[in-house]
């Protein structure tokens, strides 16, 4: 039995928080004795978390010492985003002010949330382990600035994509040799089963139904998706296009989709869902507009369920769909993906044509799991 430390932000927030739950639950449980320390609180997700685990929560001298790391804390937000810690390596500061004693030795520590934070300098700096990785989950990684000073104490630097990984190694060549992919790992059965469930809303089948399903951010493409929607409404396109998540920009998005585009009757906020899995086996299209990500889980359940699926063509999401094979693929921005929306509500053979081919062709997570053991 090994032991395993994982360093995470929480259990709520977005696709990484899930990705890593989805992790801990496809681990062997006659393998590896997990110990997960939690850098904030925030318990979204944890209803998903199926192993038993030892949860340990970070605690801290005063509150403001917390808020200066704290990923829901303005101060913490400011600081990482403005690269504070390269220049000023405040994160050594906080590390000692944690409470919590560590005296184990693990057999292996990861670094699950990365993202430039403080969760990167404390398990480089205070946590015991034969061997250490940290995660990286977006293309865009100029946070790491950050934490590069920390980089050498890791024995493997995982990406979530191959995207990913090259866009690390262009800007740290030094640590190629570190780097590898690591998918996310999802409980494909679970998500099956969890889609017959019943829905709270009914779905017009006269009418062409568009699900997206994600945080409401600038990264995932919604105010994109709306111009989109007010150009399908212009041609006379008899559509619906749901969106399933929750987020800071919701007011702003309601107001563009609202006030702007006058799309009350075309297109749906539902806001967070537990299980949004029935409704994405309702949909007749799946649509992930984001501008850019690590390796998007949304997109990986839409395969499990077999869906029909339009992504922008960002660099992961090519790691996942073949245009034209699994699903499509199209430029960000509304025209575009208009012309790819409406020639698929055009060409329901088209659908059927990808749908058929994820259906033959399963997708398979086993191999992931055993990259741990090359930390």
């Amino acid at each position: 039995m090994k032991e395993l430390l994982i360093m995470a932000k929480s259990l709520g927030g977005g696709g990484s928080e899930v990705a890593l739950i989805e992790l801990i639950n496809a681990l062997p449980e006659n393998e590896y004795n997990v110990t997960l320390v939690l850098l904030d609180v925030d318990n979204e997700y944890e209803y998903r978390l199926k192993k038993k685990v030892n949860i340990i929560q970070l605690e801290f001298k005063n509150h403001f010492i917390h808020s200066l790391v704290s990923m829901y804390a303005f101060p913490a937000k400011v600081l990482k985003k403005m690269s504070v810690n390269k220049y000023l390596p405040y994160y050594d500061y906080v590390v000692e002010s944690v409470i919590n004693k560590f005296n184990k030795t693990y057999d292996i520590a990861i670094d699950f949330y990365g993202y430039g934070s403080f969760t990167t300098a404390f398990l480089a700096r205070k946590i015991k382990a034969k061997k250490k990785a940290t995660w990286l989950h977006d293309e865009k990684i100029y946070w790491l600035k950050s934490v590069e000073n920390y980089l050498p104490i890791y024995d493997k630097i995982f990406g979530v994509s191959q995207a990913v990984m090259d866009a690390f190694c262009r800007e740290y060549p030094t640590f190629k040799e570190k780097a590898a992919v690591f998918y996310n790992v999802i409980n494909t059965n679970d998500i099956k089963h969890k889609a017959e469930e019943n829905v709270d809303i009914q779905f017009n089948k006269d009418k062409f139904n568009i699900l997206t399903v994600g945080r409401l951010t600038e990264q995932k493409g919604y105010d994109i998706a709306i111009f989109t929607a007010s150009i399908l409404a212009k041609r006379g396109i008899n559509f619906t296009w749901y969106v399933i998540g929750s987020g800071r920009d919701e007011k702003k998005l309601r107001k563009l989709a609202y006030k702007t585009y006058h799309l009350e009757k075309q297109f749906v906020f539902l806001g967070q869902k537990k299980n949004p899995y029935p409704y994405m086996k309702k949909c007749d299209l799946y649509v992930q507009p984001s501008r850019h990500e690590g390796y998007v889980i949304t997109l990986v359940e839409a395969r499990v369920l077999c869906l029909a699926i339009l992504s922008s063509n960002i660099p992961s999401a090519k790691e996942q769909i073949k245009d034209g094979m699994n699903g499509y693929l199209t430029e960000l921005n509304g025209n575009s993906l208009a012309d790819k929306i409406e020639y698929l509500y055009k060409n329901p053979v088209e659908r059927k044509k990808t749908i058929e081919y994820l259906q033959n062709n399963p997708i398979d997570f086993s191999s992931e799991l055993k990259k741990l053991e090359t930390v």
